[in-house]
């Protein structure tokens, strides 16, 4: 597994040497990037990015396609996603990554990460598989994966409908972005190791990717708010979770994501390292 840093990576269009050395000297060989409407860049343009940051020894590891959620309540909205996620599968390609991540949807009119409750049901699922079938193919044929996020209130909200996804599609071109923080509940909260063997026995080798990030419960009574955390600063069992995604294939990342200062990535990524070894694993 490889180590890939996903906070502060500047737009593609601004992406230079001087951004690799940083990079570089911050103790990373791995980043990721997005594909963003703002940022237009064609195939040679992914290219020149790729050669720049190998040229210093830096590699994509992970590709967000900003912007396209595969589910939204309008069938032609999800129509158009689709067909601009298929358009950035040659792109991750042109930027030698294997994965492209992509909203999974919701059916919240005003927001596609925001909670409703036709999210949860099978309809919303079965129009998710729907989609990836038809870009599944076309993802493989480019040597890309295309990777749902998981998140607790969009359609991807827990591990055993992620199990139903990839069973449905049941093709290579399809894995899954493995977000513990996302996807914790009050339940399995303070229950997390058993929570993450639980996801790892399930998904096995179709998780293609792992967030770090951590989540902690709120101190207030009544009704539990869980919070985002950078790793290291919640209760994720981080050791039992590096340990089971050493056993993924070698340029598995997990992706440092969701830092607010310059600071913390020293920090999280000392962390990650220590916990590592720890659990008597390593990063590639």
């Amino acid at each position: 597994m490889r180590l890939c840093l996903d906070s502060f990576v500047p737009p593609l269009d601004r992406i230079t040497k001087g951004t690799a050395i940083w990079v570089r000297e911050l103790g990373f060989s791995v980043v990721g990037v997005d594909l963003e409407p703002a940022v237009p860049v064609d195939a040679n343009a992914c290219r020149a990015v790729r050669e720049i940051l190998e040229g210093e020894g830096v590699s994509i590891g992970q590709v967000w396609s900003v912007g396209t959620p595969l589910v939204r309540p309008d069938p032609d909205e999800s129509a158009v996603h689709l067909q601009v996620l298929r358009d950035r599968v040659p792109l991750a390609s042109a930027l030698g990554c294997r994965v492209l991540l992509t909203e999974a949807g919701g059916i919240h009119p005003a927001n596609a990460w925001y909670p409703h409750p036709e999210n949860h049901g099978e309809e919303a699922l079965a129009r998710l598989v729907a989609a990836l079938k038809e870009v599944a193919p076309f993802a493989a044929d480019h040597g890309v994966t295309i990777a749902p996020e998981m998140s607790l209130m969009t359609i991807l909200s827990t591990v055993a409908r992620a199990e139903a996804l990839v069973a449905e599609v049941g093709h290579p071109g399809i894995g899954i972005n493995f977000d513990p923080a996302n996807i914790l509940d009050p339940l399995s909260l303070f229950d997390s190791g058993a929570f993450v063997d639980d996801a790892f026995d399930r998904l096995g080798s179709r998780i293609v990717n792992v967030h770090a990030k951590d989540a902690a419960a709120r101190d207030v009574p009544l009704i539990v708010h869980l919070e985002e955390q950078p790793a290291g600063q919640g209760v994720l069992d981080y050791e039992r979770l590096l340990r089971r995604a050493a056993s993924l294939p070698d340029w598995t990342c997990i992706v440092v994501e969701h830092l607010a200062d310059y600071g913390q990535v020293e920090e999280v990524r000392r962390f990650l390292v220590e916990t590592a070894e720890r659990a008597r694993v390593r990063f590639g």
